[in-house]
């Protein structure tokens, strides 16, 4: 063999090798590099998956607290029962027994996870109308207390009880205890007919006989645990002052403020015109948009007394109607409550962090005499 063959066959052999090592680095890139896009590739995919669906979820909380501030939102998460503003009470009441306390307030309490005391007046119910509106049926009582609701007693027929005789507070008072009892309930508040008689011995005795604790209608929307607010003789929420005379707060005239848009009164005439003494009447009717202020107010007065993680006072608000009108200026009866107005304040009461109880949730300590909210 020639030199010059076996120099050809050397560096064909070096030539081969080299090409095979070139050949064996590409396809070792290329599988390299495939393996790392690939992995790339399902790492951006489930990342960008998971952005989705974490900015999905952040939407979606979005969406449930934004349209809480819209008309008609309708809540999906409800607040835990403890928030930061844990201090802020309010105890929703009912009077009368109207039919709208089943088909108007019930689905709006609902819609936000609150229950309200209902006081009933017994011969009032399933009495077909009174006061222009179908009155309620014990069958929507009895739903209303499968459903959480508080059932408690409002009189028989819904009289003056300053203008009783003893047989009839027996019977308005007494009766309408057993009354609502023979239906299954088991009321042990009562409340007095426009808030007539919580200051009359004679009809707070007999209120006593009866009831737990009792509650008013005294224009005033805070109920002092302590009964201490609006008398600087009391500390306490006994009965009778050590003379015998009635406390103006106690444990049977709890307060409350009723929901009027009108409101009637009597202002007193000056001297200038010469008719000292005489009175002048007075009306203020209030919209949907006043009412909501009013409310709003009304439910924030406890703020001043709620401090350093102790409950004082509680608001309690009285409705009577509720009315399917788009305002209040459509209605000349004073106790009517628009249907969305109901809604706005109780979903302004859910947006705030308020914590809504029952009357039935208040309780009487005997030994300090005052009233306190079971279970804290």
């Amino acid at each position: 063999m020639k030199e010059s063959d076996n120099v050809t066959s050397s560096q064909m052999f070096l030539i081969l090798i080299l090409v095979f090592s070139l050949i064996s680095g590409c396809i070792l890139n290329a599988n390299t590099t495939t393996g790392i896009d690939a992995f790339g590739k399902k790492n951006s995919k489930t990342s960008s998956s998971d952005r989705a669906s974490s900015r999905g979820s952040r939407d979606k909380v979005s969406d449930t607290t934004s349209n809480l501030g819209k008309q008609g939102g309708e809540p999906t998460i409800p607040l835990p029962v403890e928030t930061p503003t844990h201090n802020k009470f309010v105890i929703i009441n009912f009077d009368d027994s109207h039919e709208s306390d089943y088909t108007y307030a019930k689905p709006v309490l609902d819609r936000y996870g609150f229950k309200a005391t209902f006081f009933e007046v017994c011969n009032w119910i399933e009495a077909g109308y009174h006061d222009k509106d179908i009155s309620i049926t014990w069958e929507k009582i009895t739903a209303l207390q499968e459903d959480g609701m508080d059932i408690e007693a409002h009189t028989m027929t819904h009289p003056n009880l300053n203008h009783k005789s003893q047989p009839d507070l027996d019977y308005e008072i007494g009766q309408s205890k057993q009354c609502l009892e023979n239906h299954g309930f088991n009321p042990t508040i009562f409340a007095y007919p426009n808030g007539e008689g919580t200051d009359n011995p004679k009809v707070v005795n007999i209120v006593a006989k009866y009831y737990d604790l009792a509650r008013t209608d005294s224009k005033s929307v805070l109920t002092f645990l302590h009964c201490d607010g609006n008398s600087e003789r009391q500390t306490d929420c006994r009965t009778s002052f050590s003379d015998g005379t009635l406390t103006p707060s106690n444990r049977y005239s709890i307060n409350s403020w009723a929901h009027k848009h009108i409101e009637e009164g009597c202002s007193a005439n000056s001297s200038g015109n010469g008719n000292i003494g005489t009175c002048t009447s007075v009306r203020h009717e209030y919209n949907n948009a006043q009412m909501f202020q009013k409310f709003i107010t009304a439910v924030n007065n406890q703020i001043d007394y709620n401090k350093d993680g102790i409950v004082r006072a509680i608001p309690i608000i009285v409705y009577h109607t509720l009315v399917n009108y788009p305002d209040l200026s459509n209605s000349n009866r004073p106790i009517d409550t628009t249907v969305n107005l109901f809604d706005a304040e109780m979903r302004y009461l859910y947006n705030n962090g308020f914590k809504v109880l029952t009357m039935s949730e208040l309780g009487y300590d005997t030994n300090s005499q005052s009233l306190y909210i079971k279970g804290t």
